[in-house]
């Protein structure tokens, strides 16, 4: 069968910032090797200059526009036409660090994965299957709080302002509406081996057959 036949099965994943939504796409990657590729719409951000700033200068990137939506987009029906795709990986505000260049290679299963993920339709209306994860909003801050100071070099202090004056709202505006449509619901506080088993199991279940045929 040639690769081109496959009719990739689409899984988008949302929640808020430090939900998980990486961890369980690691362990799919783990799980299903290279029947998996994965497009982040966190790659997507604009450049600092194209975003907008809140009451007092700062720059809100949790927000639907912040986003390049309409390359994200095109890059996933290349995906799904099991086309190459190259993405400019985002810093995360390093704006000095040198450009990050991503190939991606389609495969049978291709993973969405990002805040406004189900809030873009076009994006939506791709998407086979959908998964809310679901965490609570202390462990997601500390977790959030703890990647942004160790890893992304930004101050406790802003951190702490962006949660609570950017990412919490933008939580309940464009990410909570759409958790009851989701297919599943993942507490993210526990162990994930369940949850992972039952994503393959709806995976064979729901998949075309020429993607059901690629997994082991």
């Amino acid at each position: 069968m040639s690769l081109n036949k496959i009719e990739p099965f689409v899984i988008g994943i949302t929640g808020l910032s430090g939900s998980g939504k990486s961890f369980y796409v690691n362990l799919l990657k783990e799980k299903l090797g290279n029947n998996v590729c994965v497009v982040g719409f966190d790659d997507y951000y604009k450049s600092s200059d194209q975003q907008i700033t809140d009451e007092n200068g700062e720059i809100n990137y949790d927000l639907p526009s912040a986003l390049h939506q309409d390359k994200f987009h095109a890059d996933l029906l290349k995906l799904i036409d099991y086309q190459i795709v190259e993405i400019k990986k985002y810093q995360f505000e390093n704006f000095d660090a040198p450009e990050m260049i991503e190939t991606v290679i389609p495969a049978p299963i291709l993973l969405v994965e990002g805040l406004f993920v189900l809030d873009y339709q076009p994006v939506n209306n791709l998407l086979d299957f959908r998964i809310f994860m679901d965490c609570d909003l202390e462990l997601c801050f500390n977790r959030r709080l703890l990647r942004d100071v160790s890893h992304r070099n930004i101050p406790e202090s802003k951190s702490r302002y962006q949660w609570t004056n950017h990412v919490l709202p933008a939580f309940e505006k464009y990410i909570v509406p759409y958790k009851e449509n989701c297919n599943m619901v993942i507490g993210n506080n526990g162990e994930p081996d369940s949850n992972i088993e039952a994503i393959i199991e709806n995976i064979k279940l729901l998949a075309h057959p020429t993607v059901i045929s690629q997994l082991p």
